[in-house]
């Protein structure tokens, strides 16, 4: 049985990773801890009681007492506190998307990572939705995404599948001018995928065209049915990680570099590559958008 502690409860992946989880045979979320920032204490008291869950004042007083840790947070500002001390305990962690605000930040969790020698996994679940994963099978040369919403918070959903259909590190990110905010990454492999962010909102879907051996194309709605197909084989994949069974550390890591190179691209209008010095000064804030949050998406 695999012991996990969720950090925080703002955001409905909460409580729908822990009805997953507690489906589970092997899983059960055994401790909580809550800042305060969207939810009102009497909930986390209602969620600890609902899955028989110890709550905790001091999150880091849960390092010992689980086996694996999902940071959940949407202020993203602060994943690097909650996820470091877990991290060099050798805990497995999850970080929810986005990872982090600055490149600096994503590299505090990934050292982390490598001195506990703690499997690392996080990121987007859209990736591990079975209709955008399977497009990975034939080896797309090209990619074309759109997305809608904030272009951090919801644009990690692009970047982070994009990221994933390449299975490799991202070398630039060049601003489109024309309609719209849109991006071109290009990957070490010398594929290229091509991001529109803000698509529109009214029917809340990503939809994914690629190119390689053979053209496809995939939409993916807010239903409960899409949510569940994706958040399934993304939790699955993490139990997969606590049990040291794979580690996500590059591709969590290098798609949380690639998502500020974006804010950076588009903000600036200049190419952006890893060694941009713009890069390493970008700090995405997350005040404002904690500010509007509703817990509800």
């Amino acid at each position: 049985m695999i012991e996990l502690g969720v950090l925080g409860l703002d955001t409905s992946h909460s409580e729908t990773f822990a009805n997953i989880l507690e489906s589970r045979s092997n899983a059960s979320v055994t401790a909580v801890w809550d800042g305060g920032d969207v939810r009102e204490s009497e909930y986390t008291r209602e969620f600890c009681e609902r899955y028989g869950a110890t709550r905790y004042d001091d999150p880091h007083a849960m390092i010992g007492d689980v086996d694996a840790a999902m940071v959940l947070t949407v202020d993203w500002n602060g994943h690097r506190h909650l996820a470091v001390p877990f991290l060099e305990a050798g805990v497995p962690t999850m970080v929810d998307k986005p990872v982090a605000g600055s490149v600096a930040d994503v590299i505090a969790i990934e050292r982390a990572a490598v001195r506990g020698g703690a499997p690392l996994f996080g990121g987007s679940a859209l990736p591990f939705h079975p209709s955008v994963s399977s497009l990975a099978e034939t080896m797309p040369d090209t990619a074309f995404s759109v997305g809608y919403g904030d272009t951090f918070y919801y644009g990690v959903h692009l970047v982070d599948s994009v990221r994933l259909l390449a299975g490799t590190d991202w070398t630039q990110v060049t601003p489109n001018h024309g309609p719209g905010r849109v991006a071109t990454i290009d990957f070490a492999d010398g594929s290229a995928a091509t991001l529109r962010f803000d698509g529109p909102e009214g029917d809340g879907t990503f939809g994914f065209l690629t190119v390689g051996e053979r053209t496809q194309t995939v939409q993916i709605g807010s239903s409960t049915a899409e949510l569940e197909q994706m958040y399934e084989p993304f939790l699955d994949e993490f139990l997969a990680a606590a049990r040291g069974e794979r580690d996500d550390r590059n591709r969590v890591t290098d798609a949380g570099t690639l998502l500020v190179g974006v804010q950076t691209a588009l903000e600036t209008g200049d190419p952006v590559t890893p060694d941009t010095g713009a890069l390493e000064t970008t700090e995405v804030d997350s005040e404002s958008f904690l500010a509007d949050y509703e817990p509800y998406y």
